[in-house]
């Protein structure tokens, strides 16, 4: 199969259609040598917390969903999650806005922690060497929030016959709120009821654990004596709390819901400090502390040690500077790229890294027709020029590193198939489209998950569709085109297009499924219709299924029929097409 003369096959048929057809017209040929072959397909899917009916009958039946990403924020018992982790709220004893006037319990570390507050002192959570006693003494396995997710995956895994398998990736948003330290930084832009503008980070907010920096710094504290804990020795660091810590919450959650997880990320956003949950590293050098300390606390488990850990989950923004750095309250923050340049430098922590992963929210490359995304081709394989003076020169992408990434959240989109309705439609349903082809086909990744399947909002632009519209949704629509075809074990294979940088083609080879899926997006107005050509060595056993989605009508089923390995196909404008092909050697 992988050979020149498949090549040459190619180019021949490709130019003798195109002498025969009296109108020219776009052909999409196939690379299958070695050269052509890309990344293997992990899966879609998003961060899952529901389990109706509906909604798992979307997530597995509709989308086929073969990723489920959840919150692995730790939720914790009485005594110490009391009163929301003692902050204020409403009807709760203290009510907002809380003995402080701020609509929040600040602190500045483990030593202030349990300040008192309300009449009240918060407790803390000190994790001893064993693992399951930690589990059994602290951690609320039962809490909503958590039985969602956990359930959630435990039906994919069970249906695993069914739709193949269903991979578990968690991702904390935060810490244990007292392994955490001052940022520096103050929270702006709010008003009742969130917290009061001003407002040092950390802090909690209801039952948030938000901002503020994971004390890396090592150093034995006596708020952290584990000598009361079952072979405990005496004051132990945050990092050895926040490590023992995450080991026991995952193996709780794993034995609680009978699932094993694939992957887990250290951090959501690691550049951020919001109001909800969430953690700041700051620099890379932070993030490699607690990643080696976790990976060290995991791989003395044989039930967790061959648990991948992913990340950094940090976002890939729209230009060179943002993959490199950003600048806030007037420090220079690391990014994508410096945080992997760091980490692939230290050889324990590019061993405990396994592969990485990024958040897609950016325009770059969906603004035009025949835009290209530059942040995902310096995403992958960074440059060898700066592309600006603010950025070194010699920068790598993971691709350099030889390691995969998963793309792991976007939203905002609009729920219009086409927004703006004058102009080139970057924000709505189509564009989803088209930012999975290019995190796929431009980035390399192995897998794409959105934010939400499904959120209670009437404008849903944080998921893919709500319990009123489900499964007619534009949005869903356009996720279905890949999410159901595209199976895991899938390999994508190069894709050329003649004629036109509007047409755009991700195409994936599944030999032992003996499927070969098309994807293709007419990112202009005008009708298209492209020929597609079989590469040499297969042959196609029945008409392929055709699904295609428009603003006319957003799914609209049909087959299309090879003669001599060669088809055409018809994409309405700004609509978008996959072709299903079996196929045999």
């Amino acid at each position: 199969m992988h050979n020149k003369q498949s090549s040459l096959w190619i180019l021949a048929v490709s130019f003798l259609f195109c002498l025969n057809t009296a109108v020219l017209s776009q052909t999409v040929t196939l690379d299958t040598s070695e050269k052509g072959l890309h990344q293997t397909i992990d899966g879609f899917g998003t961060c899952g917390h529901k389990t109706d009916d509906w909604y798992r009958t979307l997530y597995f039946d509709d989308l086929r969903c073969s990723i489920v990403r959840v919150d692995m924020t730790p939720k914790f018992k009485s005594p110490w999650s009391d009163h929301s982790y003692n902050s204020p709220w409403f009807h709760n004893d203290p009510a907002q806005p809380g003995p402080d006037g701020n609509n929040v319990r600040t602190y500045t570390g483990a030593a202030d922690y349990t300040r008192e507050f309300a009449g009240r002192r918060a407790a803390i959570a000190v994790m001893g060497p064993d693992i399951d006693d930690n589990i059994r003494r602290y951690y609320d396995l039962d809490n909503e929030r958590i039985k969602g997710g956990g359930t959630l995956a435990r039906i994919g895994a069970d249906r695993r016959k069914e739709i193949g398998e269903v991979k578990l990736l968690g991702c904390v948003w935060s810490p244990a709120p007292w392994l955490k330290v001052p940022s520096g930084n103050r929270i702006t832009g709010q008003s009742d009821p969130m917290p009061k503008n001003g407002a040092p980070w950390p802090f909690l907010w209801y039952d948030n654990f938000a901002g503020g920096l994971l004390d890396v710094s090592g150093e034995p504290r006596k708020e952290f004596d584990d000598s009361a804990m079952p072979g405990g020795k005496g004051p132990t660091s945050a990092l050895t709390q926040y490590a023992r810590g995450f080991a026991a919450w995952v193996r709780g959650y794993q034995n609680k819901f009978g699932v094993k997880f694939y992957a887990l990320s250290l951090q959501n956003e690691p550049h951020l400090e919001v109001f909800y949950n969430s953690c700041l590293y700051r620099t890379a050098d932070q993030y490699i502390a607690a990643l080696k300390a976790a990976r060290a606390e995991f791989d003395k488990y044989p039930d967790l040690k061959d648990i991948k850990l992913t990340g950094p989950e940090d976002t890939v923004g729209s230009d060179s500077t943002y993959l490199w750095f950003w600048e806030s309250n007037g420090f220079k923050q690391h990014k994508l790229l410096q945080i992997m340049k760091a980490i692939e430098s230290d050889p324990v922590a590019a061993k405990a890294l396994d592969f990485y992963c990024v958040h897609g929210y950016a325009a770059d490359g969906i603004t035009s027709a025949g835009g290209e995304p530059a942040v995902w081709d310096w995403s992958a394989r960074g440059w060898k020029e700066a592309p600006n003076p603010q950025v070194p020169p010699n920068v790598k992408g993971y691709e350099s590193y030889g390691k995969k990434c998963w793309e792991t959240e976007t939203s905002g989109d609009r729920t219009e198939w086409l927004y703006p309705a004058v102009g080139f439609p970057s924000q709505g349903a189509f564009s989803i489209a088209l930012k999975i082809h290019q995190a796929l086909a431009v980035g390399n990744t192995s897998a794409w998950l959105y934010w939400q399947l499904s959120d209670e909002k009437a404008d849903y632009r944080e998921s893919l569709t709500n319990p009123e519209v489900r499964e007619k949704s534009a949005k869903m629509a356009a996720a279905r085109h890949y999410f159901r075809y595209i199976r895991p074990g899938a390999i994508r294979i190069e894709a050329a297009v003649t004629e036109t940088k509007k047409l755009k083609a991700s195409v994936f080879l599944h030999e032992k499924d003996g499927k070969l899926v098309w994807v293709l997006i007419n990112a202009s107005k005008q009708e298209m219709k492209p020929q597609l050509i079989i590469p040499s060595g297969y042959r196609v056993t029945a008409p392929a299924e055709t699904f295609t989605s428009s603003d006319e009508a957003l799914w609209k089923s049909s087959t299309v029929a090879f003669t001599n390995g060669v088809s055409s196909v018809t994409i309405p404008g700004f609509g978008v097409m996959t072709v299903v092909a079996n196929i045999k050697k």
